[in-house]
């Protein structure tokens, strides 16, 4: 019985010293906040110049208002479809919800699991369906959010990207 105790109380504190230390504060925000995209800690092609997202969550919604610089050349990487829009709409209880995104109509489904923001999207750009799939994942201590990328088409087109951020 003594072994079994011990055992427990092993594995609990093994549990509690994995659970990232963060205050009541950041706890609190999640990923709701201003969040400056740090050029020099992202990864992928053409990464957005001036990217910065507002994030508001209110009970399931979560609500992006992103401002960036306009490509030179007008046109945005399919990479980065629904991330460099002025305003995008998730919602996380699981529900698929439509967007216009451009010209173009974007469906998603959002999910927080683990502590990920996940969300999987698909749209149909110039008769190509395009599919991509996105985690939003916080530091333990809540001031920086990766935002890791993934995206195909049946033209076989695809790409990824790593985008880091910093709380601001």
């Amino acid at each position: 019985m003594r072994t079994i105790c011990n055992l427990a109380a092993c594995v609990a504190m093994l549990i509690i010293s994995l659970v990232p230390a963060t205050s009541a504060k950041d706890k609190d925000e999640g990923f709701a906040g201003r969040w400056v995209l740090d050029k020099q800690r992202s990864q992928g092609e053409q990464a957005p110049v001036g990217l910065e997202q507002k994030i508001k969550q209110d009970g399931s919604d979560v609500t992006f208002e992103t401002k960036f610089a306009e490509p030179k050349n007008g046109i945005v990487p399919l990479l980065y479809l629904g991330v460099m829009t002025s305003q995008l709409k998730l919602s996380t209880d699981g529900q698929e919800v439509k967007s216009q995104v451009g010209p173009f109509a974007m469906a998603t489904r959002t999910k927080i699991a683990f502590g990920a923001l996940e969300t999987d999207w698909s749209a149909v750009v110039n008769g190509d369906q395009v599919q991509g799939h996105w985690v939003r994942t916080l530091s333990p201590d809540g001031k920086r959010c990766t935002l890791q990328i993934k995206e195909s088409s049946t033209q076989g087109q695809g790409g990824e990207a790593t985008l880091e951020f910093v709380r601001k």
